[in-house]
């Protein structure tokens, strides 16, 4: 037994506070820290190389993978280029530029990638692969070696790695994350509610990399027990040498005593990532700027810009025409089973709450009886607990009213498929807050119903993304907020991206 160990336990009645997190396991420094006199963890060396091994670990497995895309890409865009032109050849310098992406990778901290959001890490990965082959390009031309072959190889090679690249490292990260080997050990320190959101927060996003391990609260009455299964060792005075990362969320605590814990017990930490006291305002692009040395941040309603919404427009319509082939096809595919099943009309409209509250109609696929109506009002007359949930909600888990097919269309949200019609004419868009009607629209907040009528409703949304029905209004309301405050091409790419699994999924979906 190590002997600062042994002296822990000898002098246990003086370490007060710190008593749980010897319960817990944790190893601790008897050393008094000379500036503040008080007792904090030794940071060994294990564990320091626990740290840089796993980061490594990490950051190789996303290299790895994304090299080897990278590269069939390029070798893809050859096989093109043979197709039409037998004589092409593949240049010699492509061999290298898998290993130009990983320098590139690592001058933006995007190896691997711990703590990045989806949209910002969406943003660098496009934009940075983007400005690697066209500075190739530049290059080339300036050498006078841009040859058609290479022409065409970072072309067509440039669009395939696009849209390639963040699929590989979207599935090599997922192979750590269920393999327990993504991430680092991280401590929360906290109070007052915070605790909960955070870890709800970190667990919800496990690509962000923070594994919660232990909690320094301030509340002492909660020392030894557990929040969310991760065990509160102690009060904020203390620290730990299990995680190198830190995750502070304090609001009210004065700043000369925040100022104390960074000096004191979380200097030791790799990394403290502070939670602001406007912790409720929902942003995603915060700009930190220096006004007079004094930290300012810049929160902005994104998609309020008149410019960003004709941006998002021109997107829509792209995305729309360009898949076409794809969308339309399904759709009278689906409109003839729903037909064959009582031949009635397959397509019904129904009136909603559009832009700057114009009412507009939404087209959707027929997935209910014809006496709809009728049915509804005589089982929730009949039935206390489906009213109550109705008016929760708005929905019905079961629903006397749905078909067989109907059943299964909005199990996978392909009811709503006929809403791209809506999406080309101009009352939606693919990705923006749920279209409601006029009933449900004032169950909402008051600025809450302000904030959805200057933008377009969307087919998906970050709501639907984010737990769907299964948040309730509530939650409706604080992710449409979150979406038009911090609305982004690469947040609505993201939000398209993910729409596909929770459709499959089918949660929240009734």
């Amino acid at each position: 037994m190590p002997f600062w160990l042994e002296a822990v336990r000898e002098e246990d009645r003086s370490l007060g506070e710190n008593e749980s997190l010897l319960q817990a396991g944790i190893v601790w420094d008897a050393r008094e820290h000379q500036k503040s006199g008080r007792l904090f963890l030794h940071v060994g060396r294990k564990r320091a190389w626990d740290y840089h091994r796993r980061r490594l670990e990490n950051a190789a497995v996303i290299a790895l993978a994304e090299g080897l895309v990278l590269s069939a890409a390029l070798l893809l865009a050859h096989a093109i280029e043979l197709w039409l032109n037998k004589s092409a050849l593949f240049p010699r310098w492509a061999w290298g530029m898998p290993v130009l992406w990983w320098f590139v990778a690592l001058a933006l901290r995007l190896l691997p990638g711990w703590g990045l959001g989806a949209a910002e890490e969406l943003r660098r990965l496009v934009m940075s692969l983007a400005m690697l082959f066209m500075s190739i390009m530049v290059f080339l031309f300036l050498a006078r070696r841009a040859t058609s072959s290479a022409r065409f190889l970072l072309s067509v090679g440039g669009v395939l790695a696009i849209v390639l690249v963040p699929m590989a490292r979207y599935l090599a990260r997922g192979v750590l994350i269920r393999f327990k080997r993504w991430g680092v050990a991280t401590v929360i320190y906290g109070g007052n509610g915070m605790v909960e959101q955070v870890i709800y927060a970190l667990q919800k996003e496990p690509q962000l990399g923070y594994v919660p391990v232990g909690i320094f609260h301030l509340d002492q009455g909660l020392w030894g027990s557990k929040i969310k299964n991760i065990p509160v060792l102690g009060g904020v005075d203390a620290n730990t040498a299990e995680a190198p990362i830190a995750v502070v969320a304090l609001p009210g605590l004065p700043v000369s005593r925040l100022s104390m814990l960074l000096d004191g017990p979380l200097a030791i930490y790799k990394q403290v990532v502070l939670i602001p006291e406007l912790v409720g305002v929902p942003s995603l692009w915060v700009r930190a700027s220096n006004i007079g040395g004094t930290l300012a941040l810049e929160l902005t309603s994104n998609l309020l810009d008149p410019l960003a919404q004709g941006l998002k427009r021109l997107m829509d319509v792209v995305l729309l025409l360009s898949t076409l082939p794809i969308w339309l096809p399904l759709i009278g595919i689906i409109a003839l089973l729903v037909w064959l099943e009582d031949r009635k009309a397959p397509f019904f409209t129904q009136e909603r709450i559009g832009l700057e509250g114009r009412k507009f109609h939404v087209i959707k696929f027929r997935t209910m009886v014809p006496n709809a109506e009728a049915v509804l009002q005589h089982y929730l007359n009949n039935n206390p607990q489906a009213r109550a949930e109705w008016m929760a909600t708005f929905k019905l888990k079961n629903d006397p009213r749905i078909t067989r097919i109907g059943r299964w269309l909005r199990r996978l949200s392909l009811d709503e498929l006929p809403q791209l019609f809506n999406v080309l004419k101009g009352d939606m868009s693919l990705v923006g807050p749920r279209p409601l009607p006029a009933y449900h629209h004032h169950e909402l907040p008051p600025q809450v119903q302000r904030l959805r009528l200057r933008v377009r409703p969307g087919v998906t949304g970050l709501w639907q993304v984010s737990g769907r029905s299964d948040t309730g209004n509530e939650g409706m309301a604080r992710w449409d907020s979150f979406y038009v405050r911090n609305w982004s091409i690469w947040l609505d790419l993201v939000i398209l991206m993910r729409t596909v699994p929770a459709v499959l999924r089918g949660h929240g979906a009734y």
